[in-house]
């Protein structure tokens, strides 16, 4: 019977990485690739940036620095303690669990052997999914994850709180490509054209850009293949989940960073079974880990969004 399963596992610093990872890792901006990812960030680390003017001379015999200037400046990317406290029933997944065992060759799938695994597994992707919206509005226009800044609310503060274009209504079908182009308009000199340029939107947004090529009679190419990739004005566009509705991004992925911690001893997973402790059939799940954003040229990610 499920309510004679009795758990109880810890994994702490490297043996806790396989999991953290699952967690922090999986949600589709750090996934794909989207944002640059650093894995080592124990507390800070600086993001240098260097500008320069004046480097390029008419050849002569002397050395001439005249008019030359390095400007070396950086960006500090901190990452916050967080932890994850979640009690559940374990006869709810138990029996999940016992069905997955009995079914593995049906869903062709690997089904962890030890349950608290199995607890562990379904409840990473629960905050994989927090961990993706936190990275993007964390602490932004009044989104609900606060645990850390996220990479809007690290652009909104160094642009003083005022976006680079202001959209005057929300995304429709008819009106996204016009906002759209607006923003890709404020872009500057140095970005216009550069293939690693990308255009950062949510799902909704990026419906509703299909709609508009449908209706403009530009989407049969996307009809032939379901994974064909967006592109705007010859900018790719990568669709993020965390990123609020009409809010839109043109940034390097270079130049976005999530820092986390994933070799530390910080790192811990724990599952504990109550009923040893108050008879009940709850399950508790601790996972400890660390997580931030930072952008190291602001001015070089240009945001869109509707300033309240």
């Amino acid at each position: 019977m499920a309510s004679n399963l009795s758990i109880s596992s810890s994994y702490a610093g490297e043996l806790a990485l396989p999991y953290i990872s699952a967690a922090v890792l999986s949600g589709d901006t750090i996934a794909n690739n989207y944002v640059t990812v650093k894995e080592n960030v124990k507390f800070k680390m600086v993001l240098k940036t260097l500008a320069s003017t004046g480097i390029v001379k008419a050849w002569g015999c002397d050395f001439n620095n005249a008019d030359t200037t390095l400007t070396l400046a950086e960006r500090v990317l901190q990452v916050t303690d967080l932890k994850v406290n979640v009690e559940v029933c374990k006869a709810q997944f138990a029996s999940d669990w016992e069905a997955a065992q009995t079914g593995r060759g049906f869903i062709n799938n690997v089904i962890p052997a030890n349950f608290a695994d199995f607890v562990i597994a379904h409840l990473s992707g629960k905050v994989a999914e927090n961990i993706e919206y936190t990275l993007w509005q964390g602490n932004f226009e009044g989104s609900a994850f606060t645990s850390f800044n996220g990479i809007l609310k690290v652009l909104d503060t160094a642009k003083g709180g005022t976006p680079d274009v202001d959209f005057a209504n929300a995304f429709t079908a008819a009106n996204v490509v016009a906002s759209l182009t607006t923003l890709a308009n404020a872009l500057p000199a140095t970005l216009l054209g550069d293939t690693t340029v990308k255009l950062f939107i949510n799902r909704k947004t990026a419906q509703l850009y299909r709609q508009a090529l449908s209706a403009l009679g530009y989407l049969q190419q996307f009809n032939a293949a379901s994974n064909y990739p967006l592109m705007f004005d010859g900018y790719e566009i990568y669709v993020c989940p965390g990123i609020p509705d009409n809010v839109a991004l043109f940034a390097k992925v270079d130049n976005l960073f999530f820092g986390t911690d994933l070799v530390s001893d910080f790192n811990e997973v724990k599952v504990v079974d109550m009923s040893v402790t108050d008879g009940s059939d709850n399950v508790r799940m601790v996972m400890k880990f660390r997580a931030g954003t930072q952008v190291a040229i602001p001015a070089e990610a240009i945001l869109g969004f509707m300033n309240p």
